[in-house]
């Protein structure tokens, strides 16, 4: 089935490519033009070089996509002018024609008398000779090897005489109550505020005001509401962080370094206190630096204001969210974990206070070429060096330690307020720059002459040694209140007519801006405020200890019949050169590859020189049009599916990248996800600065992570009734908007895994491929025929169980707003799941999503992973009393991997009860996650599997391969194919989405001559 996109009146702004079409294909067409397609000297290697003709076609006039209409829209890539589409089909498929011409031409000028179909079936490597010791880049890898001794252990948090405590997590419970009675007691409020205010003769016409603004859903009231309802949960978590700390300290033994807490919560506090001081004028806090002007309450005003700290609690993992519709009672159940001053790795391994301490010391190189960039990276970097400046001042500023009576208790008499005020923000308000730069490097030098560092250090060693112990600690409960400030409202009765809102005009022009007037305490009352809602902060501890419930099994490679044609991505750079000659021609196995190149330094210099500028989305468009169409031709013409791996060189790492590097991993990214419709592909890059052997051998084991594997437990189960389960994951992302209208264009994008057991006991896990489509708003969530196609050739294949994975339905707000949009529970919605089961009553099909936390390691831990699936148990994270969403899975990482020293990644699967009636049976649901029986433990140890599938940690002498903590990541999250696949377009205000784009680009190559398609 062919998704087309309508043509009607939808409010979104209309895009015409033909203008860019056009020049591409002048250029593909001139005889003049050379071929930018060549053989190496064997003719094991096509050569392409697309940069060039993508660059010339950026360095040309090229007109707006969106015309004069690029203002209107938020998003736009894919919403086509009437009648435009045929001309966009006629020409998309005259660029493959050409690249098509220019490849055969080429084979026929260099003597090879062979058509393109053979030419590319004789690149084809059957991948098991690829296999070898992963000692130098390339693609060779040591497939053959079987991985035994991998262990599952079940978890209980149950404690008994004979059980070991391994793990501990803390978990934050944030409760607000009567956020349904929030609209009449606004209301009453601002009546009230009305006739305290003004005189009788006033009060009638401004109640009217406040009518009109209640009874129109535009308005600046229900921006409020809105506000309140987005906003209101980050700041209780800003809260919550403060209080964590409140409760390690109530717990530590007694010890001298225990002041270091002490200090640390006593300053937080006081910056809280500092951006809220009602005394304050808003332009008090008005900053500037490097010509970008920050106001300090705004930046303040956010739940992520104080994460660039060495050391400070991280709300990791939205675990579960309650609902009573009768009072308006909401839950919202967090993971809790501590940044413990760890190290940057993409620095060198220098800590985090030192990494930000750096940031702000304006003689570093990083700083001075930040401040001078053209592009909007230059106000994210300036207000972060303007944030730190503040919040390490607060923070860390001290007497002098080596002065005259100084102690440590010292610091908790401090108070960086008045100096602050005197001594820096003046001249941050002033317009002498080099004193700006001269208090930057001054407040470096005396944190580091002060050593500070040794104090993060005590306070690292004090956290830990409280985290580590096993002892439980008790329950905290915290009460606040959620206070709207009376300075929202406009004082002058001439204004509020005039303006027809009682509201000051920020509301409307900045929403985000007036959350300063959004403020959360402790339990009291405030006359400052205009009105409240009641919240609760609890901090609890969960234990996890041992049982003797074990399982051990193996995991190999199944490499029959498949068949790779490798990639490589090489800057036109000496060192880069050099490595992907050493790939083509020392191993005799890798010599036959594709090579796209690029010229980087003229990218860098040229084009990418401004990120948001027209001949920067221009570029981005034409190489990615041209090198997926490339590919397309390429290997369409194979007789087999292939295997595709990407390798890809840099020369900056992927923490720090280069603007045109980070373009090349996003836009394979995007093309890797695209070739997995049919065949397999996967992309990998290595930063040629800094490669070792370790690095080689992850990134390795990263790029074929998604090959077929085999596993073998020890001790099969003596009974089972699953032999066949599909895993779908889906997600979308945004690509057609405007900027006054909900409707909206997505890219749906998801992937298929198949597990089935074997003959001969070991179960085979292998990707089934990709899809992706555009569809509206409505058909998106309702009848996405991509999906329902994808489930019904699992179907014919013989499939009826089917895990249904998509991003959790929680909205993280506080529900005063919803829509019967957001009750559709997006891809779980019933519309979507009746599609997808049509009529056929055997099928079983079982939504769930999931998040991430973080537990630590007090004990030893031998098994590769950990799991809790009694649902009785899983009750202590999130218990749902409407018995709606209920937890059924946690499986734990058994091995710290990475950065995680001192934390466990846990993953938590949740599904959906009592919501599909008529359309699912609850009771298949209870039978294969819940209750206890075979079905359940065939399903969960798939699940289970997949995980190990998708392992990137290649195993050491001392640590056996871990599991994919997030097997999801490239679809689900900041990091997904759909999260890169975004840029600016052509005026660096507006969304483009190179996936849908692309999506659209294949259905047109698609389209057979003789199509009705319009």
């Amino acid at each position: 089935m062919v998704n087309t996109l309508a043509e009607g009146d939808n409010g979104l702004v209309r895009l015409d490519y033909s203008d860019l079409l056009t020049k591409i294909l002048k250029l593909l067409q001139n005889h003049d033009t050379k071929n930018r397609f060549s053989l190496s000297k064997d003719g094991n290697q096509l050569l392409i070089d697309l940069d060039e003709i993508a660059f010339q076609v950026a360095s040309s006039t090229i007109e707006n996509p969106l015309g004069i209409s690029a203002s209107s829209a938020k998003s736009a890539s894919v919403n086509l002018s009437r009648g435009v589409k045929p001309f966009f089909i006629n020409q998309v498929q005259q660029i493959r024609d050409c690249l098509k011409q220019h490849v055969e031409s080429l084979l026929k000028q260099e003597g090879q008398d062979i058509s393109l179909e053979d030419y590319v079936n004789s690149l084809a490597t059957e991948l098991k000779e690829l296999t070898g010791e992963s000692k130098t880049l390339g693609f060779t890898y040591p497939f053959g090897k079987t991985h035994e001794g991998l262990q599952k252990q079940r978890l209980s948090v149950e404690n008994n005489a004979s059980n070991n405590c391994l793990l501990k997590s803390h978990k934050l419970t944030i409760t607000v109550e009567n956020t349904s009675k929030f609209d009449e007691e606004i209301q009453a409020s601002l009546r009230n505020f009305i006739n305290l205010k003004f005189s009788s003769n006033q009060q009638e016409d401004l109640n009217d005001i406040l009518d009109e603004l209640v009874a129109d859903r535009q308005s600046d009231f229900y921006i409020l509401k809105r506000l309140m309802d987005t906003e209101a949960l980050g700041k209780l978590q800003r809260e919550a962080k403060i209080k964590y700390l409140e409760f390690l300290l109530e717990h530590l033994d007694k010890s001298r370094d225990a002041i270091y807490l002490k200090d640390l919560i006593r300053r937080l506090k006081l910056i809280e206190d500092y951006i809220s001081d009602v005394e304050k004028e808003d332009g008090h806090y008005e900053v500037n630096y490097a010509g970008i002007s920050v106001n300090y309450k705004d930046l303040f005003c956010r739940a992520e204001a104080f994460d660039m700290l060495p050391i400070i609690p991280l709300i990791v993992g939205y675990l579960g969210e309650t609902t009573d519709e009768n009072s308006g009672k909401l839950q919202f159940i967090f993971g809790l974990k501590l940044k413990l001053g760890g190290k940057v790795q993409s620095q060198g391994g220098e800590t985090v206070f030192d990494y930000y301490l750096n940031q702000i010391d304006s003689n570093s190189t990083e700083h001075k070429e930040s401040i001078s960039d053209s592009s909007f990276k230059k106000k994210f970097f300036v207000e972060k060096v303007l944030k730190i400046t503040l919040l390490y001042y607060f923070v860390f500023a001290s007497s002098d330690p080596a002065g005259e009576g100084y102690t440590p208790e010292s610091d908790l008499e401090y108070d960086p307020r008045l100096v602050f005020d005197q001594k820096v923000l003046p001249i941050l308000k002033g317009s002498d720059e080099n004193k700006k730069q001269s208090i930057l490097r001054g407040l470096k030098k005396k944190l580091a002459q002060y050593k500070v560092n040794e104090k993060v250090e005590k306070l690292k060693k004090l956290l830990l040694s409280l985290l580590q112990k096993d002892t439980s600690l008790q329950p905290r409960n915290y009460p606040l209140h959620i206070s709207l400030k009376k300075g929202i409202l406009e004082q002058d009765a001439s204004t509020i007519s005039k303006n027809s809102t009682l509201f000051k005009s920020e509301l409307r022009e900045n929403p985000k801006a007036a959350l300063k007037y959004i403020s959360v305490g402790n339990s009291s009352v405030d006359t400052t405020s205009l009105c409240n809602l009641t919240a609760n902060i609890q901090i609890s501890e969960i234990h996890y200890f041992s049982t003797e419930d074990s399982q051990s099994f193996s995991m190999e490679y199944d490499l029959r019949n498949i068949y790779t044609i490798p990639v490589l991505l090489v800057p036109q750079d000496d060192d880069c050169r050099k490595i992907a000659e050493n790939i083509s021609q020392n191993n005799l196995k890798q010599k036959k590859l594709l090579e796209f190149t690029y010229n980087y330094q003229r990218l860098r210099e040229q084009v990418f020189n401004n990120e948001d500028s027209p001949k920067a989305f221009v570029y981005r468009v034409t190489f990615s049009l041209l090198a997926y169409t490339t590919l397309k031709v390429l290997l369409d013409s194979a007789k087999r599916r292939l295997f595709i791996p990407i390798l890809r060189l840099h020369l900056s790492d992927k923490q720090n990248p280069a603007p045109e590097e980070e373009f090349m991993r996003s836009l394979f990214a995007v093309l890797s996800h695209l070739l997995n419709e049919r065949h397999r592909s996967n992309c990998q890059g290595f930063c040629i600065r800094s490669i070792n052997q370790y690095k080689i051998r992850n990134g390795l084991s990263s790029l074929y992570s998604i090959l077929p594997k085999k596993f073998k437990f020890n001790t099969p189960p003596t009974e089972h009734q699953l032999d066949k389960l599909a895993i779908i994951v889906v997600s979308s992302r945004e690509s057609d908007r405007s900027r006054s209208s909900d409707y909206k264009i997505a890219n749906l994008m998801g992937e298929v895994v198949g597990v089935q057991r074997q003959s001969d006991g070991t179960i085979r896990l292998y990707m089934s491929g990709s899809f992706s489509d555009n569809y509206g708003s409505q058909e998106i969530h309702n009848h996405p025929d991509v999906l329902i196609d994808e489930v019904n050739k699992l179907y014919q294949q013989g499939y009826r169980h089917f895990l249904y994975i998509a991003k959790s339905p929680y909205c993280n707000t506080l529900n005063m707003t919803k829509t019967e949009e957001d009750e559709e529970l997006f891809f779980m919605s019933k519309a979507v799941i009746r599609s997808l089961k049509g009529e056929r009553e055997d099928i079983k099909i079982y939504p769930i999503f999931f998040d991430k936390y973080y537990a630590v390691n007090i004990g030893k831990i031998k098994a590769s992973s950990l799991y809790i699936q009694d649902i009785s148990e899983l009750e202590t994270l999130v218990k749902d009393p409407s018995k709606q969403a209920v937890v059924f899975f946690n499986l734990f990482n058994g091995i710290k991997v990475g950065n995680e020293k001192y934390y466990n990644g846990v993953i938590s699967y949740a599904t959906l009860l009592n919501i599909y009636e008529g359309i699912l049976d609850d009771q298949d649901i209870r039978m294969g996650l819940m209750y206890d029986n075979s079905l359940k433990n065939d399903l969960l140890q798939f699940l289970t599997l997949f995980h190990f599938s998708r392992y990137e940690a290649a195993p050491t002498q001392s640590r056996n391969i871990s599991f994919k903590l997030d097997p999801y990541e490239n679809l689900i999250g900041d990091d997904s194919v759909g999260s890169l696949s975004i840029f600016k377009d052509m005026t660096g205000r507006v969304k483009f989405n190179s996936l849908a784009f692309l999506t659209e680009v294949r259905k047109a190559l698609n389209v057979q001559p003789d199509s009705e398609e319009t």
